[in-house]
């Protein structure tokens, strides 16, 4: 995971696959770079794979920051068909 930060926002990106046991180890490392006060957004430009375990992490943080303050952008197609069959298209913005 990369970060890009202002004093607006956080951007995390992401790439490869983001699996149940990649999951487990971004997680701290998003907590760490989520700040109260900004924009949290995730770039899945380069995401080949999604598990249901970082679907949680996008919910949580969703649910922490609010839908005008947390979104993921740049979803490939099967990644966003994933967020739909969830019932997730909400977190996505073009």
């Amino acid at each position: 995971m990369k970060t890009n930060s202002d004093d607006r926002s956080t951007v995390c990106y992401f790439s490869h696959r983001l699996d149940t046991n990649i999951s487990i180890q971004l997680e701290p490392q998003i907590e760490e770079a989520s700040q109260p006060g900004k924009q949290l957004i995730f770039d899945f430009s380069e995401v080949e794979y999604i598990s249901s375990s970082f679907l949680r992490i996008c919910l949580k943080k969703w649910k922490e920051f609010g839908e005008n303050n947390f979104w993921i952008r740049n979803p490939k197609p099967d990644i966003k068909r994933v967020f739909k069959i969830a019932g997730l298209e909400q977190l996505i913005r073009e």
